[in-house]
């Protein structure tokens, strides 16, 4: 469970009687599995927290990120740290199937079909909330460009071997880069939140305007506006949510963006 709040006053308070409620049946929380995180704010607000936090008796450890719903989570909303992440797991299924990968005795469309339903979907988990930053494409290019090499393997030229170059890797492997299939599931799940009703926890979220002001000097990526940003790159305009309540146009957008 994740409890969410904008004070710490208010947050104790709904921990306080989700405690007492979960007594009613039996339940006990497990104080030394529960962590409490500051999201936003600036480095001396979450230093002046310390170590620690005491709420009705149970002391939580403060951190500064932790995993949720298998998406690791930070103070600073990094989500590069995550992408990151998602390629070393990545990396471990990719060193876990290398030798299959390699075999000669395995096509190499049966290699690809491999990838992109075992090693692909571990990287790209949770990728639909992703604002990405140019490194991090390019981060994800390199990951699917290792898996490709092993599977087509080098090329020989008058007898001397040489690694396969990129555009090489592309025409073999005939399929959408995984940077398109991340910008593809990007815009496919706005569709999908434009779609739900207005009470709906993730349209609220999606529709608010967040009170404040965004921070001095360059300004981090929002996720609308990537959304808007590929958009615009196959054709659309801003006014996008009305074609998102249409499934069929909404989907040939999607494989517009694979295309």
């Amino acid at each position: 469970m994740d409890i969410i709040a904008r004070t710490f006053g208010t947050v104790a308070e709904q921990y306080t009687r989700l405690k007492r409620e979960a007594a009613k049946v039996g339940l006990v929380v497990n104080a030394a599995k529960t962590k409490y995180m500051l999201v936003g704010g600036t480095e001396r607000d979450r230093t002046s927290l310390g170590s620690n936090v005491t709420i009705d008796g149970d002391t939580f450890e403060v951190v500064e990120e932790f995993v949720y719903l298998g998406s690791l989570l930070t103070a600073d909303n990094n989500v590069s740290r995550e992408i990151r992440r998602r390629i070393i797991s990545g990396s471990r299924a990719y060193y876990g199937l290398q030798k299959k990968l390699r075999s000669k005795k395995i096509h190499p469309r049966t290699k690809c079909t491999m990838y992109m339903t075992l090693i692909r979907p571990v990287v790209l988990y949770g990728h639909e909330t992703w604002t990405m930053l140019e490194e991090d494409m390019q981060a994800l290019g390199v990951f699917e460009r290792r898996v490709l090499r092993t599977i087509f393997g080098g090329v020989q030229e008058n007898g001397v071997w040489r690694r396969r170059m990129n555009h090489e890797l592309a025409a073999l492997y005939g399929e959408p880069s995984i940077q398109k299939v991340a910008k593809a599931g990007r815009i496919r799940w706005a569709g999908h939140v434009a779609r739900m009703p207005d009470n709906n926890p993730a349209k609220l979220v999606f529709a608010n305007h967040p009170v404040g002001t965004r921070r001095r000097g360059a300004q981090r990526a929002r996720w609308a506006d990537q959304v808007e940003r590929d958009l615009a790159s196959v054709g659309r305009d801003r006014r996008w949510r009305a074609a998102a309540a249409n499934r069929v146009l909404w989907r040939q957008i999607v494989d517009s963006v694979l295309s």
